[in-house]
């Protein structure tokens, strides 16, 4: 069992979090969510023992814990090298071979070096990985970011049948509402345990929210209604009495309103009329070494104002076909026809086009072209504020990168939006105002995501499938 008890943690000026509370064990498995920047990942790291916290106790008593981070980093070696070197003995091969089978790792090499794998295919290996060690308490953070469709609908059943303690960091709703008993929130520098589901959790918040927006109303009240009568005595011998109630209803008893900190708005405004020829595919084909084609004879066309969702298993191509719509890579063999004088935003899946090194006021200004305070009220949109400005690309959460991305990528206008797993790594609340964004969208839309909750919200008009070399319009009912 996992106790702590009044954790908290600071690296610079206020507590990430302050007086956490909470048991892990019995083989639960437990999601951990919460804003971007709210400390998840942090607690994660405590729990791992990579830091300590500041204040408060952890005990862990009869527990072995495995951490899998957000972002792998492996050394430059083939997968059987790697795994080898977990084991105790040679003879304990066969151990990678269960859990291969186990995991439904398909064309798996055991030559293969790990830099050429797929992000799904790493986040197998390094199932495997942890597995090998034999932990009773597995950390998982953003699992569901490395996996397709199929993946994740393996990994929901894996991890139901799993005889361990699983705590995930998760924004996948659908995922969450399918794996999880139990939810815990970092809000306002505190931890909530709500019982149950996504969905369980989400009705029971908005229930904590009235009630607390309801408490917030009668203290108002109640503080007005007092005010009026110190005013009423003032200058009498009821003023002493009067202010005892104040201090002691009122100011021992503070009640604040509700603050739901997210991204207000964002808006995509389109400039081609419907029907317009955006993209048209014809015969095109794509092979590397001339002899294994990635897919072949693919055929299928976007208009002006279609919403369309691709989706297929890691490796089938989509980014390849992304890349020929941007010109970055060039059919093997076919005809891409791009629409006479459109214009093309691209929102790519890694954010390798951010400078690092570079603060992000300043990298906002260069890469738009906006004036200071223009950049300052985008930016505080996007809940970017104060010396928040100052700080280094490289020291945001993946999810504060992504919703630092969304800001330079919404200030142009677009004739065609392509969005690469645009939901990775973004917390619930920038991902709900997205999808109210994107589904009120006129304009045309391409779009890579494996989150069927996302995909689901924007409500797209049509749905393209890739496996095995091939492309199928499937109906969207």
């Amino acid at each position: 069992m996992i106790i702590g008890k009044g954790i908290s943690k600071t690296f610079i000026g206020d507590p990430l979090f302050s007086n956490l509370s909470f048991k892990l064990g019995n083989n639960k498995k437990v999601a951990l969510v919460g804003k971007n920047g709210t400390g998840k990942s942090t607690l994660f790291k405590l729990i791992a023992g990579v830091y300590e916290p500041d204040n408060g106790g952890l005990s862990i008593t009869g527990e072995t814990i495995a951490y899998i981070p957000q972002e792998f980093i492996f050394p430059d070696m083939k997968i059987e090298e790697y795994l080898y070197s977990f084991l105790e003995n040679e003879w304990e091969f066969y151990k990678i071979e269960i859990l291969r089978k186990e995991l439904n790792f398909q064309n798996y090499n055991p030559n293969q070096k790990i830099s050429s794998l797929s992000e799904g295919q790493k986040m197998k290996l390094k199932i495997i990985e942890v597995m090998l060690k034999d932990p009773t308490v597995i950390l998982i953070d953003e699992p569901t970011n490395h996996l397709d469709i199929d993946g994740i609908r393996w990994f929901e059943e894996y991890l139901k049948t799993l005889n361990k303690t699983v705590l995930m960091i998760s924004h996948d709703r659908e995922f969450l509402n399918n794996t999880v008993s139990e939810i815990w929130e970092i809000e306002n520098k505190k931890l909530t345990v709500f019982p149950g589901n996504y969905d369980y959790y989400y009705e029971e918040k908005l229930r904590l929210i009235g009630k607390w927006n309801e408490e917030y109303t009668i203290f108002k009240k109640k503080k007005e209604q007092l005010e009026r009568l110190l005013a009423r005595v003032a200058g009498t011998y009821g003023v002493k009495a009067v202010k005892s109630r104040i201090s002691r209803e009122i100011e021992n008893n503070k009640k604040e309103k509700y603050e739901n900190k997210k991204i207000k708005e964002i808006n995509f405004n389109p400039g081609v009329t419907h029907s317009k020829l955006m993209i048209r595919f014809t015969d095109v084909s794509k092979t590397y070494d001339g002899n294994n084609f990635i897919f072949q004879n693919l055929n299928f066309e976007i208009r002006g104002g279609e919403k369309v969702w691709l989706f297929g298993p890691n490796g089938a191509g989509k980014s390849t076909i992304v890349k020929m719509i941007l010109e970055q890579e060039l059919p093997s063999f076919g005809e891409i026809k791009i629409g006479d004088n459109i214009t093309i935003g691209y929102f790519a899946q890694k954010q390798t086009a951010l400078d690092f090194e570079e603060n992000l006021l300043e990298f906002y200004i260069k890469s738009t072209g906006c004036g200071f305070g223009e950049a300052h009220g985008i930016l505080k949109n996007y809940m970017f504020t104060g010396d928040e400005l100052k700080i280094k690309i490289r020291d945001l959460s993946p999810g504060q990168r992504a919703r630092f991305a969304f800001a330079i990528f919404t200030y142009k206008n677009y004739d065609m939006l392509i969005l690469d797993e645009p939901d990775n790594h973004l917390d619930i609340e920038t991902k709900e105002v997205i999808e109210e964004s994107l589904r009120k969208y006129q304009g045309t839309l391409f779009l890579i995501s494996h989150d069927r909750f996302f995909v689901e919200k924007i409500n797209v008009s049509s749905i393209y499938k890739i496996e095995d070399g091939k492309i199928q319009n499937l109906l969207f009912n």
